[in-house]
Formats: C-alpha cells, structure tokens, sequence
C-alpha cells in the first residue's frame, strides 16, 4: 500500500479540486504500480472551511482518512501526525495546494523503481527551468542560499532539502525521532536519512505557482528554524552527537 499524505492548513479552495485534480490522477498513477492506497489528509486546525470540506471528500472518497488536529500546531508537527496514521510500506507526501502536480508521481514512481532509494525527492532546482514560476527573486535566493549550506554541511550533491513532494520508503521514516514543528520538517528528514546512511535519490520536477490562497512559510522564521538544523547537522556530522 502507498499512503499520501497531505498536511492542510486554511486550504479549503485548493481542497475542493481534489475530486478533479488529485484523485482521478494520483490513484490510477498507483494502481498502475500494482499498489493501493489511501490518502492521510491532516487538517491543521484551519479556520476557514479546510475540514468541512475534507470531510465531505472522505463521505464521497472511501480512500480518504482524515485527521482534525483541532488547534493549529505547525506543519511539521501536522507531517509527524499524517506520517503516524499511514499504514502503507511506501509514503508519498504532498503539497496541499498541489504546486507539485498529482501528474508527477509518476516521476517519483519510476525513479523508485529504478534505484529502490530509501527516499525519492523531488527538486526544482535539478533540471533547466523547473522553477520558473517561483516569483519572488529574494524567496529564490534566500532558498539557493540554505540549500547550499546543507549541501556543503552533508557533503552530497542535493540540490533541494525543502520540497515536500517525495515517496519514502515507511520502514526508514520509522527509524527516525523527528521533531520540526514547522516547515523546517522536510529538512529534517532529508539530513536525518542522509546522516544514517539511507540513500536518497533526487530528481528534477517542475514547481508551480499556487491558484488559491496564500503560502503559510514566514521566511524569517524559517531561516531560523534552518540554522538551528544546520547546527544540529554539523554537531552530528564533525563533533560525533547524536541525532536521530
């Protein structure tokens, strides 16, 4: 079984394309794949109309498991709750405003396939012009610049550590402590995987702008949360402490 999973939070107007954007691409993607699947939506106590419409998703969609946090705890913290519900051998993960196309699974399939990598990860930044409708220069910036301290600091040739959109493999996921409570996540993972010797395969995939709504990634605090991973990779990497 393969689990998607898609952390949401004041999303309902990206949530309601999902009967026609999301569903009748990424399951016949999988089933292609001889897989089944469910999709783990997690509802970060939105205040908007985020988990009505996740629930009527889960009435028409018997695939679909959703999970209310109630309050909003933070996106890592909403990665962590969907990663713990998923009952699939094999994990998807998932913007909710579907700025990485349901179409581009397929990617991340083939490239499984292929090398049967602990992670798959997708990048915009791996492949000419995959990351033209990121519009702000300064976001672009600020993003090339934090990924090459993690490059530099894990010695490998990632060009990516933020994007959300990749396929693990569970059991290597399980083996891992996490504690991002913010978008900070996906680089926790990524170097956590990384430092424990796990291989991480990385492709290139086109990002897009989003139709609806307006992205949650406040990019002072993000920096911050950065630099503290970055201090714990360091600290892991060249002073041997442990971070699992």
């Amino acid at each position: 079984m393969i689990s998607i999973v898609i952390p949401l939070f004041n999303e309902a107007e990206n949530a309601r394309l999902y009967p026609e954007r999301l569903f009748p691409i990424a399951g016949p993607i999988i089933e292609q794949y001889g897989e089944t699947y469910e999709y783990i939506l997690v509802d970060d106590g939105s205040r908007d109309a985020t988990l009505d419409e996740l629930n009527k998703l889960r009435e028409r969609q018997k695939s679909v498991i959703v999970i209310p946090h109630g309050i909003n705890k933070g996106m890592g913290q909403a990665v962590r709750t969907g990663l713990a519900h998923a009952s699939g051998n094999l994990i998807i993960m998932m913007d909710s405003d579907l700025t990485y196309r349901p179409e581009d699974i397929t990617l991340l399939m083939e490239a499984f396939k292929n090398t049967d990598a602990d992670c798959i990860s997708a990048s915009p930044y791996k492949g000419k012009d995959l990351a033209t409708e990121i519009s702000s220069p300064f976001r672009l910036f600020i993003s090339k610049s934090v990924n090459f301290l993690y490059r530099t600091l894990l010695q490998d040739d990632l060009t990516c550590v933020s994007a959300i959109f990749r396929l693990y493999k569970k059991k290597a996921l399980d083996e891992l402590i996490l504690e991002s409570d913010n978008f900070e996540i996906c680089a926790e993972i990524i170097a956590k995987l990384i430092l424990n010797g796990k291989h991480v395969h990385e492709i290139g995939v086109r990002v897009y702008s989003r139709e609806y709504g307006e992205s949650k990634l406040n990019v002072r605090k993000e920096i911050i949360n950065n630099l503290r991973i970055l201090y714990k990779i360091f600290k892991a990497k060249y002073l041997g402490r442990k971070w699992q």
